[in-house]
């Protein structure tokens, strides 16, 4: 069965399941919405050569309408945020690019805060040099050679790329065996963004540098603590925690939405509300084999039946 098939044959809620998952949403405002396989149906990360999935750009007009904080988050690292925030609004998705999070935007701001002043190896593409020079990094040249070959940078972080080198590799490795610490946007072997799944090629290359150095990579994209720590920081300074002295967002008023394990364990990592959709990644067979922290807090078929729900609720209200 394929994702689209899904929207159609997934049972509807009926009125005890409508309650319970109204109940479940109770309180939420602030909400980190996935792209691949969850608004966006699409072979690439990011969104990238797809099409948008019913409903989901009346699910962000009707968030934003209600003043809801609302974050696109994606593990796709190989753009920066502005040119994916823009895919999405020629699709219909109105999404501002200072709103659209990426595992590469994420990992700069987490390490421009935990490594001030740290000089960095980017081991990727654009998307993760532009996001480190935004936070102000130092990006190291993997040409580097000499007696500094080993130690040209503090960290190496590994991010999606089409054309990875063989000078970067070995740069990377170098600095890694040096004491140069690892990190990677992304550490999961597949990517399925609901037409089919491919390789996720960064993990791969992430992992074969900690082979040669004999350091496990540090994931900071999805489902890391440290990208859940990033989203809250981020929602609480929109709504004026931060600047109030609170900090970040209280995690209990926000929900993530995806539709793979990744999002599930991201939003347990913050303490947030956990929803899955059927829509990429996750069969019912699949939801059906999970167990403990790994099941959502809510089911549903799509962002369509997700909007459909929260509308109702608004008109019943109203």
């Amino acid at each position: 069965m394929t994702p689209a098939d899904r929207l159609t044959t997934a049972p509807a809620l009926d009125g005890t399941d409508r309650q319970a998952a109204l109940a479940t949403l109770a309180g939420i405002r602030a909400w980190v919405l996935d792209v691949d396989g969850c608004l966006m149906r699409t072979a690439k990360a990011g969104g990238a050569g797809g099409e948008a999935m019913p409903g989901a750009a009346d699910l962000v007009n009707y968030l934003h309408g209600r003043g809801d904080r609302v974050l696109i988050c994606t593990n796709a690292s190989q753009q920066p945020p502005r040119v994916y925030a823009a895919h999405l609004r020629e699709h219909g998705i109105d999404v501002p690019d200072e709103d659209f999070v990426t595992a590469g935007s994420a990992a700069a701001d987490y390490i421009s805060i935990h490594h001030p002043g740290a000089r960095v190896l980017a081991v990727g593409g654009a998307g993760i040099t532009a996001s480190l020079r935004a936070t102000g990094h130092e990006i190291a040249d993997p040409h580097e050679t000499g007696s500094t070959a080993g130690t040209i940078a503090d960290v190496v972080l590994v991010a999606a790329d089409d054309a990875y080198t063989s000078a970067q590799l070995n740069a990377a490795a170098l600095a890694v065996d040096a004491g140069a610490l690892l990190y990677t946007t992304v550490d999961v072997p597949w990517f399925h963004g609901g037409i089919h799944k491919s390789l996720v090629v960064s993990g791969a290359v992430a992992h074969a540098i900690g082979w040669a150095a004999g350091v496990m990579p540090t994931v900071l994209g999805k489902p890391s603590p440290a990208l859940g720590e990033a989203l809250l920081h981020r929602i609480g300074a929109a709504s004026g925690a931060a600047a109030s002295g609170a900090g970040p967002a209280a995690a209990s008023t926000v929900a993530v939405v995806g539709d793979a394990i990744v999002e599930t364990q991201l939003a347990r990592s913050m303490g947030a509300t956990s929803v899955l959709v059927l829509t990429g990644s996750t069969t019912p067979e699949k939801l059906a084999q999970r167990t403990g922290a790994d099941v959502p807090d809510l089911s549903l078929p799509s962002v369509a039946d997700l909007n459909a729900l929260l509308t109702t609720q608004s008109t019943t209200v109203s």
